[in-house]
This record gives C-alpha cells, sequence and structure tokens, in this order.
C-alpha cells in the first residue's frame, strides 16, 4: 500500500521518481498532456493541401517507385478535393468511400491514381454528398495487394469533409 503522500502512485512511478509525490507527478502529467495537445493541434491544424494533379499526374504501372513528391505525402495529414463515391450504388451514409479525381469528367473508369480509399473514424459515418467535396485526413500511400494484384496506392483515415 502506498503510504499517504504518495496515494494513487504506482509502485514502477516511485522507483522511478524517488520522494515524487502523487500531486508532483499528476502536475506533470497534466503539463505534458497539454504540451502533447498542442503539439497535435498545430500538426493538425495545417493540413497539406495536395490534388490529383500530383497523386494522379503520373502513368502509374504496377511495381513501379512511386514519384518522389507522392511518397513524401505518406503520413502527412492532407486535404484533397474529388467526388465522393460509395463503395456499393445507392448507399447515402457510409463508414467508407472513395474519392476520385475532379478532374476526371465522370466518364470511363479513374485509374488507380485517380482513387483514395477513405475509412471515417471508427463508429462514424459520413452522408455521400454529390459534387466535389474537399476531405481532411492521414494519407497512406503504397501498393495494395490481395490475390498478388495491385488493388490500391491511396488511403485515407478521414478527420473531416468539407
Amino acid at each position: 500500500m502506498c503510504p499517504p503522500d504518495r496515494a494513487g502512485v504506482k509502485d514502477g512511478v516511485r522507483g522511478v521518481v524517488p520522494g515524487a509525490t502523487a500531486l508532483h507527478l499528476r502536475t506533470v502529467s497534466s503539463r505534458l498532456l497539454c504540451l502533447g495537445a498542442l503539439l497535435l493541434c498545430a500538426r493538425g491544424s495545417d493540413p497539406v493541401p495536395t490534388s490529383f494533379t500530383v497523386l494522379g499526374g503520373f502513368e502509374y504501372r504496377p511495381g513501379m517507385e512511386l514519384p518522389k513528391e507522392v511518397l513524401e505525402l505518406d503520413g502527412k495529414t492532407v486535404r484533397v478535393q474529388g467526388f465522393m463515391q460509395p463503395e456499393k450504388e445507392g448507399e447515402t451514409d457510409v463508414e467508407f468511400f472513395l474519392l476520385i479525381n475532379d478532374a476526371c469528367g465522370c466518364e470511363g473508369t479513374p485509374m488507380l491514381n485517380e482513387i483514395i480509399y477513405c475509412a471515417m473514424p471508427e463508429g462514424q459515418t459520413a452522408k455521400v454528398v454529390p459534387g466535389v467535396v474537399k476531405v481532411v485526413g492521414t494519407l497512406y500511400v503504397g501498393e495494395e495487394k490481395e490475390d498478388g494484384e495491385v488493388v490500391g496506392l491511396y488511403y485515407l483515415d478521414v478527420d473531416k469533409i468539407e
């Protein structure tokens, strides 16, 4: 059992910070959490603007090395616009959707590098919106294969839809 001045402090923490009181550790923890929140807010407040001009601006071939400007976006919070398309026709509230190059003119099949597979946060859905939308979230770049075939290049964890 902890002595009264260390109530709530686990043995492992006392071993690392001898003589620290629970209040002191909570104060330090609170300050670190605030600093972390500020850093996350600062990081999340300025998404990198990108477009299908960059993402789709090259002739993609399976196995090729993707352009440097595309690879640099991997893991970054980005803002990109395109047409929102549900995975299944007729769906209106979706957990997943495709963001399609808004310059394609909606004719024909978009190229693999003109599609971003988007996922809403767990437990949330989005209303499918006609026309062009802007999506902000973390972009992941790289070939995704199923049964040896490339099925996608871009995946985005959605933070918000504008």
